[in-house]
Parts: structure tokens; sequence; C-alpha cells
């Protein structure tokens, strides 16, 4: 299997109902900043979202805070598996692995969002 973020493939979060996808990209190659932010959607419906990735990061965790069930695709698998609910159980990539796993990343994540999120909604169309 393939790295997840390659060309051509990427990690997709598909959730049901209203909430937000939290993503914090740390490790990064320059210093100790941190990115974190959430995208938000109102759908009752489903909704799917792109977790994109920067080289300047090395880990990307994410998890769903919402009312209903979220689950993560990579990219065309037909697996899906349950995302994270809480910074204390996030779904983890590090870069260059070809799974996602569970991590407790609550020592990473600043007091204060800085909105800076490269978590995207993928839009009905397409």
């Amino acid at each position: 299997m393939a790295a997840i973020f390659t060309t051509g493939q990427c990690l997709v979060v598909t959730t049901r109902g209203p909430g937000k996808v939290h993503l914090l990209c740390y490790q990064n190659n320059s210093g100790p900043y941190v990115t974190v932010g959430s995208t938000p959607t109102t759908n009752a419906g489903v909704t799917r979202f792109m977790i994109s990735f920067s080289h300047s990061f090395e880990k990307f965790a994410f998890y769903w805070d919402g009312t209903g069930e979220a689950v993560y695709g990579i990219g065309t698998d037909l697996r899906r598996s349950p995302v994270g609910k809480s910074w204390s159980k996030a779904s983890l990539v590090a870069w260059g692995a070809t799974t996602v796993t569970t991590a407790d990343v609550t020592s990473f994540v600043p007091q204060i969002e800085n909105t800076v999120c490269t978590c995207f909604v993928i839009p009905d169309k397409i």
C-alpha cells in the first residue's frame, strides 16, 4: 500500500449530521509551530471533508465533534474506519504512513486554536 499523502490520493472523512472536523498539524520541520483549527458543517445529512497536508509538518491528527457518526477512507480504498472523538483519542497520520492510528495528542494542542486549518469540505457534485 502506498503512503496516504501521495499524488492522486488523499484522506477523506465522511460525516453524518452537524458538527466540526478538528485538525492538528504538528512536528514542524522548521520549529515548534503547530496549526490547529476546525471546519464546521451544519448539514443534517452526509458531508465529506478532505484532510490536507503540509510538507512542513510530520504528523496530522483529527477528530469529529458532532451529533452523528464519522468515518475515514484512504484514496480509492472502499474500507472505512471510525474517526476519533477527541484529542485524547484522535485519528493520527504520520508523514509517509500507510495507515491511520489512534493517539492521545492533547500535549501538542495549544490552548487557543490559531484557525489555520487545512481540512476542506468536498462539494456534493464532484
